[in-house]
Formats: structure tokens, sequence, C-alpha cells
């Protein structure tokens, strides 16, 4: 055990106690959200990614004009008007204007028009289409001879709301700011998990990698086992991960408790401290998972790109969450949802972003723990007879079916 605690404490060292590991500690939460959430929050910001260029405009119906123009301006779009198509389009191509909508005198019985560079603002044109479909709808009201009373009422919209139940029958009214705020913080935490786990597992492969390489651990082996080598250098990382997770809670408090009270920001209902507990949870889990399988890879491999064919298959298991965040925030309780939730190597993730959502029952949850328990055991094991017949062998580039035969070896 002592030895187990020398290896861990070098290792948490050689991590911890670089600049490296102190700037990413201190920006790390920062940057992933600004990938993660800032290209949503700027797409559903009106005006915030604008060229800051006019919009030009052709609508011979004044009711039409009026109408778009400060549609337009709510959009960050200041209108100029056109009467000759041709000049407008001129003008699009050569950069002086965003695009050009063009709504002829005959609309609605002819179609409106949108002209830009690129063809590629849907968020835009979306609003304008749906704008102009409400404007028509007035128009062909009014032409039916009925009076503004009744114009009013037929498009007048009917109240509709959403109601989240809870599981002591309270009712929660909920809205679309909801929904992007849980999405917005499913990102973030989803992201957090995959780059540390994906981090810390690449950093344990290199590791054993470069001491294999360079002879480092024969010398090692001399005093230690190789299960204790295996797990000291896991250990020392895991308690580096769990220092920086540790700084981000601090920060988080912070952000909760005082920042955002202070300059009067409300945040979304999902970031709460019981939900940061259930991510540095899944964290260690997910890690110990994980750095066993990358140990054993990185003795089985002969150099960090032989490391990287073996890791495929570690890789596709992280990856195939991160690209199912929409629909497993959209849709929690469907059937592919709940089976990721469970199966071991996919469900630290699947099953927070299900918690971030809406609370799975108990049962599910003690499954998805006990199920995550024995498969972190079971990958330790197997993780250290890989690791045993690995770390020794050199000249030879074993395939990934190989190094899982390593396992049987007793």
């Amino acid at each position: 055990m002592r030895k187990l605690l020398a290896i861990a404490r070098r290792e948490f060292r050689a991590t911890a106690a670089n600049k490296t590991f102190v700037i990413m500690t201190l920006l790390g939460p920062f940057l992933i959200l600004a990938v993660s959430v800032l290209p949503g929050l700027l797409s559903n910001t009106p005006g915030a990614l604008n060229s800051g260029k006019p919009m030009a405009m052709m609508a011979p119906n004044p009711m039409v004009a009026q109408t778009l123009a400060p549609a337009l301006e709510a959009q960050g779009y200041a209108s100029v008007s056109f009467d000759d198509a041709a000049a407008a389009k001129e003008g699009v191509l050569a950069g002086d204007y965003a695009g050009f909508i063009e709504v002829p005198a005959a609309w609605p019985d002819e179609e409106a028009r949108y002209y830009s560079v690129s063809a590629t603002e849907i968020s835009f044109f979306s609003g304008l289409e749906a704008i102009l479909g409400g404007l028509a709808t007035s128009v062909r009201v009014g032409q039916a001879g009925l009076t503004q009373e009744q114009a009013a009422l037929l498009n007048l919209r009917p109240e509709f709301s959403v109601v989240k139940l809870g599981a002591g029958g309270e009712e929660e009214q909920k809205g679309a700011e909801d929904f992007m705020g849980i999405l917005f913080t499913a990102l973030g935490f989803v992201m957090l998990i995959y780059m540390t786990v994906l981090l810390y597992g690449q950093m344990i492969g290199r590791s054993v990698v470069q001491e294999k390489t360079n002879k480092t651990v024969e010398v090692m082996l001399s005093s230690v086992s190789s299960r204790q080598l295996m797990f000291g250098k896991i250990l020392g990382l895991g308690l580096a991960g769990l220092l920086q997770y540790a700084v981000w809670m601090g920060m988080a408090t912070a952000l909760i408790h005082l920042i955002g009270p202070a300059m009067n920001v409300s945040l979304p209902a999902s970031i709460s401290m019981a939900n940061f507990g259930w991510l540095v949870l899944f964290f260690v889990l997910a890690f110990f998972l994980y750095a066993g399988g990358y140990a054993a890879l990185g003795a089985a491999a002969e150099d960090e790109h032989h490391l990287g064919q073996l890791a495929w298959p570690l890789l596709v298991f992280l990856i195939v969450p991160l690209v199912l965040i929409s629909p497993m925030v959209m849709n929690p309780g469907s059937p592919i949802v709940v089976a990721l939730s469970y199966f071991p190597m996919t469900s630290p993730i699947v099953m927070l972003v299900r918690l971030l959502v809406s609370t799975p029952a108990w049962w599910e949850l003690a499954l998805c723990l006990g199920l995550l328990a024995i498969t972190v055991y079971g990958m330790a094991v197997l993780a250290a007879k890989i690791f045993r017949v690995g770390i020794l062998m050199s000249g030879k580039r074993p395939s990934f079916g190989e190094v899982l035969r390593w396992a049987r070896v007793r």
C-alpha cells in the first residue's frame, strides 16, 4: 500500500504542479462553456451575429412595409426601401446590404422572396416567413369582408402552456427558456465530463507508453508490481481530477450564491448544487472506468500512434452520447436513451442528462450506479491482467483482439 501511495503521490505532483494544470483549472469551465453554450446563445440572440449592414426591402404594399420595418429593427437590421429589385440585388452582391426582401404588390397571391449571398440565415428567414404568414392571414381575412373585430378574433391564438409534473403531484409551468436552460446546462456538463475523462485517460495511456518506450518502467518494476504501478498512476491522476473539480465546484458555488444574485442574473433551475454533485459522482465513475482501459491499452501499445489506434473503441463510447445531447434532452424516456443510461460505457453521460431533465425513478439510478460500479471493478481486473502482460512486451504491435486475449492469461 505504501508503494502504491508513493506512485500516486508522484503522479499527482507531476500533473497538478505545473502551469498548464493551473491554467486549465481556472479557465477550463469558461473554455468549455464557450465551445458548447456560447454558439447556441448567440444563435438565439437577435442581432448578436449580425454583420451590421442594413437590409434592403421592396414592398409596394404599405401595410407590409410598416410591419416588416419594426420586425427587422428588432433583429438588429436597419431597413432601406427600394423600387428596383435589380439594384437591390446588386447592392447585396456588392456587400452593401445583408440581404434583400422582395414582397410583390400581388402578395400573398404571389410568393415573397429573400435574397442573400449565402442563403443560410435559417433563423432569420424562418422568422421572416412566420411574420409574413401571420400578415397574409390578416390580409385574406380583410379580403373576405370581415370586420376588424372578427379578423382579430380569427387571428387570436388560444393559450397553450407546458406543465412539468413532479413525483409528488406538484405542477410547474415551463417554456422555451426553461428548455434552453436545460439544454445549455446539459451541453456544459457533458462537455466537462467528456473533455476531462478523455484528457486524463489519454494522459495515463501516454504516460505508460513513454515510460515503456524509454525503459523507465523496467526500473520501476524492480521495486513495485505491475498492479501497484497501474493503480498508482490511476489514483494519482484521479486525485488531480478531483482537485480540479473541487475548484470548479467552488467557482460554481460562488456563481450560484454570490455572483448571480449580486449581478441580478437569473440562472436556470438546472444549475444547482445537487446537479453539480451528480456531475462529480459520474465523473469519478467515468474516470476510473476509462482510466483502466487507457492504462491497459497504453501498456499494450508500441507508441502513441499505436495507442490511438487501439483506443478508438473507448473513444466511440464517449462520442455517442455527445452527439445525442439534443435528442436526449427532448426525449429522455425513449427506449434508446433509457438503454444508454443503463449501459455502463455511456451511462455516466446519459444518466446525468436524464437527471437534468427529470429525475428518474430511484431504482433506475440504483441500477445505473450498481452496473457502473461492477463494470469499474471488472475493468480494473481486466486492465491489470493486460497491463501485466503488455508492459514489458516490445517489438510487436498487437491488435485490439490480441490485447483482449491477454486478459485470459492467469
